[in-house]
């Protein structure tokens, strides 16, 4: 074959060289994650086989079925901080935090609720709970601080974190029909990045683990049902309203609750799905608004119940931090629950303290 100078050209043409690299350099990089990725799978599928599943424990409530009464209970866990030392002489004994008080306050909290619903049904039909884990439910290593005051390491804090909210759960499901597990997996403490990562945070986080071994111990109750969501937000749909369920590490804000960065971001939320809604016609609108619309952002992280008609948030398990103290805050332990009617919507939250809790 003869050579011309157009043909040598555009064999050795600097950007069509430098072009080549770059999609070689991509096709090595996308190698290497589908191989990271698959030894991920392998390491789940092994470690299910080490995990024992939770005998379940007989039903304590038989289902009503009165419907005109039908409503559904909801709980929420957040910032367990499995692992995590609070000294309480570092912040004037206004609060003491360890494994063990960890322990006690979330399954205190599993007895508060049961008691909570028991009263509840005198007036309505409680057949179905969902229940929302909104993240940091491990200390993790994202602080130098961390590293070295936590009682045990990331990996060990991931197996106790998910065996303590397995047994948390196995001892509020006999109480209902059907449990609904909603698991963001997306969180702040857990991350593997120095700083939050946006594409693929869900997995590429402890709390992913947490979940998957949680559903691991949970997997001979027949009544609950385990959804493992790995990523930063999910539509969740409750009776007849719609929650965006996320962490909370997102929103941008400074000191104490961020009122305006978290009404933005509902703000924000909202204009982009009815836009995306508004632009589907007829049938394809309901559709749409089913899957994405949302009534009320959930989420945690800020450590403090506050409660809005457009958002609301859970208190921590582990209450009052040094970081808290420094800045002049307190932040009473507590984990919320209410009901949801299929028509009326939210009500009946209740904030219960944890404090008393170990």
């Amino acid at each position: 074959m003869t050579l011309n100078k157009d043909h040598l050209r555009h064999q050795y043409d600097e950007e069509l060289q430098e072009l080549r690299r770059q999609v070689a350099e991509k096709e090595r990089n996308h190698e290497a994650y589908k191989k990271e990725r698959g030894g991920l799978e392998v390491y789940f599928r092994q470690l299910e086989s080490h995990v024992p599943a939770i005998t379940p424990l007989p039903p304590f409530y038989k289902p009503k079925t009165d419907r005109k009464k039908r409503v559904s209970a909801v709980l929420q866990t957040s910032d367990s901080h499995m692992g995590v030392i609070q000294p309480a002489d570092e912040i004037e004994g206004l609060n003491e935090y360890n494994p063990d008080i960890c322990e006690a306050r979330n399954m205190g909290f599993a007895r508060d609720s049961i008691g909570y619903i028991e009263t509840l049904r005198h007036s309505y039909t409680i057949n179905e709970l969902h229940w929302f884990f909104t993240g940091d439910l491990i200390s993790g290593d994202i602080h130098e601080e961390l590293k070295i005051t936590n009682a045990f390491p990331s990996p060990q804090q991931v197996i106790e974190a998910a065996k303590l909210h397995s047994m948390q759960v196995a001892s509020v499901a006999p109480h209902f029909e059907r449990v609904i597990i909603h698991f963001i997996s997306a969180d702040n403490h857990a991350r593997l990045t120095k700083k939050p990562q946006q594409q693929e945070a869900g997995v590429n986080s402890l709390n992913y683990l947490v979940g998957h071994i949680m559903k691991t111990y949970l997997q001979k109750h027949d009544n609950i049902e385990f959804s493992l969501y790995p990523v930063a937000q999910k539509v969740v749909k409750v009776e007849n309203t719609q929650y965006l369920a996320c962490h909370g590490h997102t929103v941008r804000g400074w000191m104490g609750v961020p009122w305006y960065g978290i009404e933005r971001k509902v703000g924000k939320e909202s204009t982009a799905r009815l836009a995306h809604i508004m632009r589907d016609r007829n049938q394809a609108i309901k559709e749409m608004s089913h899957k994405i619309g949302f009534h009320k952002m959930l989420h945690g992280h800020f450590h403090v119940d506050f409660n809005h008609p457009l958002f609301s948030a859970a208190a921590s398990v582990q209450g009052t931090t040094t970081l808290d103290h420094n800045a002049g805050r307190y932040c009473e332990p507590g984990q919320p629950a209410w009901l949801v009617h299929p028509k009326y919507g939210e009500f009946a939250r209740t904030n219960f303290q944890l404090k008393w809790h170990g």
